[in-house]
């Protein structure tokens, strides 16, 4: 009788462990602060993919939307989004976007049909897309992943930014102004004419909209990098690189709003009160081919993706407030966008 009791007790002792595996899953990498990076793969190849890099065990961990749902992530990822528990990958030539929990990487859902998404912002359980190869500003409901409407704005778009009850669009590819849409009725309010192709913009924590325009393709005119009133929407200062073979990009913002960040042979640093752009770098490049960079929300670290040769797997350095280098992680083919998670 003693021999059956016991091996009742074992039987419900190993039927309480497998609910506890099912009920705590291992994730697919560690808790706590890190960042994701977009693997935008090769062109056509349909390779891209998810990495993260934890800042607690100072690892990378890769390929973690392909290992979790069975199937590749798409042609060339380029942009997150993240609400909550979710995240939203816009996947530009697959034409999707992809939500993910942001925990497990299981995917929620596959929106289709979009042309050639690039960007996307959320305000109000709505997303914001852009489009590079269209007009249209795609509005989502992203509780239910589906498009409930669009905004023609007359032009391509990529880098968007929300401020107050305006979404402002930057027409890159072959343009020279961004879009004003007035979120109360999803209609154009205006147009700001900028320098060629304005590639990507951010807002400070005066609500000045900075704006980074390339000078074009061909190098057709000096870059420069403009600062807006988000308010008035008068163009306050404009600042020019040095000739017109400078390849500025990847504009981005501190979380105090207070500093911005951009590629320039090297990573080059200025306040949002300067009147000049720097005459130095504050990281240099040491040989590489810095790509997309993003500034940590929490300890002034700076991550900038090497793509190395646009084919073959890229590295992520990682960098202190100082500028000195403290990692260097490779990660799958063209690592782009870096996307902090809190």
């Amino acid at each position: 009788m003693n021999r059956l009791i016991g091996i009742i007790v074992i039987i419900g002792i190993l039927a309480s462990s497998c609910d506890i595996l099912r009920d705590d899953p291992v994730l697919p990498f560690p808790e706590g602060h890190g960042a994701f990076i977009l693997n935008e793969g090769n062109y056509l190849a349909g390779n891209g993919s998810l990495s993260f890099y934890s800042l607690e065990t100072e690892t990378i961990y890769d390929n973690l939307f392909s290992a979790t749902n069975d199937r590749p992530l798409g042609d060339i990822p380029t942009f997150m989004a993240i609400d909550g528990d979710r995240a939203f990958i816009i996947v530009n030539n697959s034409g999707t976007v992809e939500m993910i929990d942001l925990n497990t990487m299981e995917s929620l859902g596959t929106l289709t049909g979009i042309i050639s998404p690039r960007q996307m912002v959320i305000r109000e359980r709505k997303a914001y897309v852009s489009s590079l190869m269209s007009d249209l500003i795609y509005i989502i409901d992203i509780d239910n992943l589906v498009v409930t409407g669009t905004v023609d704005i007359g032009c391509n778009s990529e880098a968007l930014v929300i401020a107050g009850n305006r979404l402002f669009a930057a027409n890159w590819s072959g343009g020279a102004k961004i879009t004003v849409v007035n979120l109360t009725d999803n209609t154009v309010e205006t147009e700001i004419n900028t320098g060629l192709e304005p590639e990507s913009m951010v807002l400070d924590r005066n609500n000045r909209l900075w704006v980074l325009c390339t000078g074009g393709y061909m190098n057709e005119e000096i870059p420069m990098i403009m600062k807006i009133n988000a308010l008035t929407l008068a163009v306050e200062d404009e600042l020019e690189f040095r000739t017109v073979s400078d390849n500025p990009s990847s504009l981005t913002v501190n979380s105090g709003g207070d500093t911005l960040y951009y590629i320039d042979e090297g990573v080059r640093r200025m306040t949002v009160t300067t009147d000049a752009l720097p005459e130095n770098a504050f990281i240099s490049t040491g040989g590489r081919l810095f790509y997309k960079l993003a500034a940590s929300p929490w300890n002034g670290m700076i991550m900038v993706t090497d793509a190395i040769d646009w084919q073959q797997k890229g590295d992520l350095l990682i960098y202190n407030r100082n500028g000195s280098l403290v990692d260097t992680e490779q990660c799958g083919i063209i690592p782009g966008f870096v996307r902090f998670k809190e």
